[in-house]
């Protein structure tokens, strides 16, 4: 009798996720899970911010590109907002491995003119985090802001209770996801823009 009703377990779970389900599998994907906050300070809310995640080789960045990059950005369609949670929260899939923070962004928008602050972290010294194969992270709420001239996010708080409120609020993964911090790594930075028509800076 317990073997059948351990059988019959065994099916039923295996019918909660079926083929079509869009949600990230921890332990069976290629790739990894990322989740974030982004919360603007109360005194400059009126940007939109963005922070520029980027995977290193050996030697530094990887080469800009959508495959080795992430870049949570406030204010856009998309993200997911918590009744009792400040700010923004993004989820991506991104390739396993060391990522670091390249730099921050903000559009300030004054009488139907854009400014723009840059934020590039020259460092060496930056933010970073590792994630593995089929690993779901959360890298906690970071507060953006305004500092003189310069976009700035600094790590705010990672708390378990925000990140089940996110996932109380969004079905997002099947699976454990861990609290993972970023603790600071030396990456060398030869800055550049984006292209002659940006102005911002990478490293």
């Amino acid at each position: 009798m317990r073997l059948i009703f351990a059988i019959w377990v065994a099916v039923a779970l295996a019918g909660c996720v079926t083929p079509d389900d869009d949600r990230f599998q921890v332990g069976q994907s290629d790739k990894a899970l990322v989740i974030i906050g982004l919360a603007e300070s109360a005194e400059n809310t009126s940007a939109r911010y963005s922070q520029l995640w980027r995977q290193l080789n050996g030697a530094g960045f990887q080469e800009y590109d959508d495959r080795y990059l992430f870049q949570p950005e406030t204010n856009t369609r998309g993200s997911i907002r918590v009744r009792g949670v400040p700010g923004e929260f993004f989820v991506f899939e991104v390739r396993p491995g060391i990522y670091a923070l390249d730099g921050v962004f903000a559009i300030i928008p004054e009488n139907r003119v854009n400014y723009v602050a840059d934020g590039l972290v020259e460092g060496p010294a930056r933010p970073s985090f590792e994630v593995r194969a089929g690993e779901a992270v959360y890298l906690g709420i970071w507060q953006t802001d305004i500092d003189d001239v310069r976009a700035v996010s600094r790590m705010w708080r990672l708390d378990d209770a925000d990140l089940r409120a996110v996932l109380a609020s969004e079905d997002l993964v099947v699976g454990p996801v861990s609290l993972r911090e970023t603790p600071e790594r030396d990456v060398p930075c030869a800055p550049r823009r984006v292209s002659n028509l940006s102005q911002r800076r990478i490293c």
